[in-house]
C-alpha cells in the first residue's frame, strides 16, 4: 500500500538529490533518489510512490525530463509530479503543466517553498485517491462468475489504464454502457466527466451542433459534448447509427485532434477517451459497410464482447439479488415480504434476453405485488398477477407462458404492460416514459409497432 510520504527524486546531479532528500527527510518524508530516467522508471514500475520530483534536463539519460514525465504518467496518470530546472522561465513552467506535471520550481530553490509545494501536491494526490475510491464503490461492479463474463473483465483490465479506444458490442441491454462507466471509473480519467451520446436518438442535422457546440458573434449558444467531456471519457452509443457523412467528419477531427464550434473561429484540442458501442461486431459493421474503413482504422479499436444473459447463467442469482436490493431500497419494501419460491421461480424463467429485461421485470413485479408492504411476494401471487395482467388464459397457461417463443411472449406482455401504463398515466407519454425508463421517441415507435392507440 502506498504511504502518503513516499517520494521519488530524479536528477542527474547527486548533490541536488541529496539536498532535496535532506530537506524532505527533516520534515518526516521518506525519499528515494535516482540519477537516470531508466533507473527511475524501473523503480516506479516496482514500487508505488505518492510524489515525484523530476529534473527537466536529465543529462546522460536515454530520456529527458519531459519524456520521463510522459512514461511515468502512462504507469500512473494520477501521481503529482513537480518539475525542477536550473534554466527555468515562464515558458518552461507552462510547458511542464501542459504535459501533465502538477507544478514547477526553479533551481536554486527556496527550501520552504519546496516543502510547501510538496505538501500541496500530496494533499491533491490524497484527494484524488479518495475520489477514485468513491467512484470504484459507486456500484460499477460487473458480476463475473461465468466464464464468458470473466473473459470480458480480463480483456477490460488489460486496457483500463491505457488511452486505447474501446469498442463494446453485444445484445441490447447486456450492459455495454454499464461497462463503459466501469472502465471510466477505474481509468486515469476517473475524476473527470463521463458522457454518453446515443446516436440512435440524435437527428442527422444536429450531430455537429451536439458534438462541437455553437456560437454566434463570439457569444456561446450551445456547449458541445466534446467540451463538456473535456479530460474525461465519451461513449458513442449505437455508433452504427451515425451516417457515413458524419463518420467522415469524426475521422477528420480525430486525425487533426482539434475541432471548433459551429460559427466559431478558434480551434479547441480534443482531450477525451473514446468508447463506442453497438449491437454488432466490428467485422459485421465493416463487412456490411455500415462503419467506414477509415473510421475503424483511425480509431484503432480494442474490441470487447459483452455477453447476453443466457450466456451468464452462473451470474444470474447474484444479478437478481443486486437488482432486488436496489428495488427494495427505492420502494422501501421489506425483504421479509419476498418468499424463497418467488426468487427460485424468477431464477428458472428462461425468456429474459438480457439483464435490462430481468431488472425491469423485477421492478414491475415487486412494485405491483407489494402494495405498501401488505402483500407477500410469492410465486403463486406472481403467476396470478401475470395471468390477470396478460389476460388470455387460453393463450397463456400458468406453466407454459415463460417458455413460449420469446418474440410472441414479449409482444403480448409488452402490449398489456404499455396499455396498463397508458391508462395509469392518463395517456401522458412524457410521464410514462420516465416511469418505465424508455426514451419518448422509442416509446412512440414501440406503441405504433404494437398498434396501441395513444388518444
Amino acid at each position: 500500500m502506498t504511504k502518503l510520504n513516499d517520494i521519488l527524486i530524479i536528477d542527474d546531479e547527486k548533490d541536488i538529490c541529496e539536498q532535496i532528500s535532506g530537506l524532505l527527510n527533516d520534515k518526516g518524508f521518506e525519499t528515494k533518489s535516482m540519477l537516470s530516467s531508466e533507473e527511475a522508471i524501473n523503480s516506479f514500475k516496482k514500487k508505488d510512490y505518492s510524489l515525484v520530483i523530476l529534473d527537466i534536463w536529465l543529462n546522460n539519460s536515454k530520456l529527458d525530463g519531459f519524456q520521463t514525465l510522459e512514461k511515468i504518467l502512462e504507469i500512473n496518470g494520477n501521481i503529482p509530479i513537480i518539475m525542477i530546472s536550473g534554466h527555468g522561465n515562464i515558458e518552461t513552467a507552462v510547458n511542464s503543466i501542459k504535459k501533465g506535471a502538477y507544478d514547477f520550481i526553479e533551481k536554486p530553490f527556496d527550501g520552504d517553498l519546496l516543502i510547501f509545494k510538496v505538501k500541496k501536491a500530496l494533499e491533491n494526490y490524497d484527494l484524488k485517491t479518495r475520489i477514485n475510491n468513491i467512484y470504484k464503490n459507486k456500484g460499477y461492479n460487473y458480476i463475473a462468475k461465468s466464464d464468458c463474463s470473466k473473459n470480458t473483465i480480463a480483456r477490460l483490465k488489460k486496457i483500463i489504464k491505457t488511452e486505447s479506444f474501446i469498442f463494446l458490442y453485444g445484445d441490447k441491454g447486456s450492459g455495454k454502457e454499464f461497462l463503459a462507466k466501469k472502465l471510466h471509473s477505474e481509468s486515469n480519467r476517473f475524476f473527470k466527466n463521463f458522457k454518453t451520446v446515443d446516436l440512435a436518438f440524435l437527428e442527422e442535422n444536429y450531430v455537429e451542433e451536439e458534438f462541437f457546440g455553437k456560437e454566434e458573434k463570439q457569444i456561446l449558444k450551445k456547449t458541445g459534448v466534446f467540451e463538456e467531456v473535456n479530460g474525461g471519457t465519451l461513449l458513442f452509443k449505437n455508433i452504427d447509427r451515425l451516417s457515413s457523412k458524419n463518420q467522415g467528419k469524426l475521422v477528420r477531427i480525430f486525425e487533426e485532434k482539434k475541432y471548433r464550434r459551429i460559427g466559431g473561429g478558434s480551434f479547441k484540442k480534443i482531450d477525451f477517451r473514446v468508447i463506442c458501442s453497438s449491437d454488432f461486431s466490428l467485422d459485421y459493421l465493416k463487412k456490411e459497410k455500415i462503419l467506414r474503413d477509415d473510421l475503424i482504422k483511425n480509431l484503432n479499436f480494442y474490441e470487447i464482447y459483452v455477453p447476453k444473459l443466457s450466456e451468464r447463467m452462473h451470474d444470474k442469482v447474484d444479478l437478481i439479488n443486486i437488482f432486488i436490493n436496489e428495488i427494495i431500497t427505492k420502494k422501501d419494501i421489506s425483504i421479509n415480504n419476498i418468499s424463497k419460491d418467488f426468487l427460485s421461480f424468477v431464477m428458472d424463467i428462461e425468456c429474459f434476453k438480457n439483464t435490462l429485461q430481468l431488472k425491469k421485470f423485477l421492478e414491475w413485479s415487486l412494485f405491483v405485488l407489494c402494495d405498501n408492504n401488505k402483500n407477500k411476494i410469492t410465486r403463486e401471487n406472481l403467476v396470478k398477477l401475470i395471468l390477470n395482467f396478460v389476460g388470455d388464459r387460453n393463450l397463456i397457461g400458468e406453466a407454459d407462458f415463460f417458455n413460449k417463443n420469446l418474440k410472441i411472449a414479449r409482444e403480448i406482455f409488452e402490449k398489456r404492460y404499455l396499455e396498463y401504463n397508458l391508462g395509469k398515466f392518463n395517456m401522458n407519454i412524457s410521464k410514462m416514459s420516465k416511469q418505465i425508463g424508455m426514451e419518448r421517441t422509442a416509446l412512440y415507435r414501440k406503441l405504433k409497432s404494437l398498434n396501441i392507440k395513444t388518444e
